[in-house]
């Protein structure tokens, strides 16, 4: 039985764990940020990411300790990695963020969505997956933009060029 451990432990995706164990002390510095806060409208929504990132960390580490899926892993298959994406993926997360104040929530958020979409995409460029992935993104970037501003009433940046 000890063995079985072993092996598993062995197959685990340990990185991935690490970084859950990261993202986990975030959350929960994220969670005691809040608690200076008094209004609720300032402290409900921070809380619920954190809640759920902690949340959705646990489940991971929990259902890689049990089925651990390196084996099934394609990024593990891949020689060579693909660290210039990963720089890319951050570099456009980055840019975009500083872009916000003068393009505004909706036109930084689109530009952000179309290129992580192209720098994450490992498969082929079918027809389909240009027309559906473009448009899903967009709806899904316009779907965030009405929640939070509209139904949640969070104040997003219009952006100075569009005043």
């Amino acid at each position: 039985m000890k063995i079985d451990a072993i092996t598993k432990l062995e197959k685990a995706d340990i990185s991935g764990m690490l970084v859950a164990i990261i993202l986990i002390l975030v959350a929960v510095l994220a969670l005691w940020d809040t608690t200076e806060m008094t209004d609720a409208d300032s402290f409900v929504f921070p809380r619920a990411i954190a809640i759920s990132m902690i949340s959705f960390c646990i489940l991971f580490i929990v259902t890689q300790m049990i089925y651990p899926s390196i084996e099934g892993n394609d990024e593990a298959r891949v020689v060579g990695g693909s660290t210039t994406r990963r720089i890319g993926l951050v570099l456009a997360m980055v840019v975009s963020s500083l872009l916000m104040p003068w393009l505004g929530f909706l036109v930084s958020g689109v530009l952000a969505f179309g290129s992580i979409m192209m720098l994450a995409m490992y498969d082929e460029w079918t027809l389909s997956r240009r027309l559906l992935f473009p448009f899903a993104g967009i709806v899904i970037v316009i779907g965030f933009y009405f929640m939070f501003a509209e139904l949640l009433l969070v104040p997003l940046p219009v952006g100075t060029l569009f005043e």
